[in-house]
């Protein structure tokens, strides 16, 4: 199974609080075969209710945890994107929705750094 943006996501948050999946799961009372399927990418619906319960223990700021119930949506979104934007607290949510949305020919792919530069310019342009 492939990793996606949505376990990346939750796997990142996690490991910033220094949890392991059992204390993640004993915290947030979601079973922690269920948050290794999630962050393997094995199953990629958590229920608004599982994310609630995940993101109190977790405690995450306001942003990430927009970001993570946007990728309970959007599971596939590209993992080096998700990563780059959690690592990177200046980028803006809606610049990272709209960059997620951003298709490309071929295998011709911008960093994820260049990708949200682009995105950051057009914000700015409007």
């Amino acid at each position: 199974m492939p990793v996606t943006g949505l376990g990346v996501a939750l796997k990142k948050l996690r490991e910033r609080r220094t949890f392991s999946q059992r204390e993640l799961g004993e915290l947030s009372e979601v079973d922690n075969a269920y948050i290794y399927r999630l962050e393997t990418g094995e199953k990629v619906n958590p229920t608004s209710e599982t994310l609630t319960k995940l993101l109190r223990a977790l405690k995450a700021p306001e942003r990430d945890a927009s970001i993570l119930r946007w990728l309970a949506d959007h599971p596939n979104t590209w993992p080096d994107l998700v990563e780059y934007t959690l690592d990177t607290p200046e980028v803006e949510f809606d610049h990272f929705v709209s960059a997620s949305a951003t298709s490309f020919r071929g295998d011709a792919r911008p960093t994820p750094e260049a990708l949200l530069a682009r995105i950051k310019r057009m914000y700015e342009e409007e």
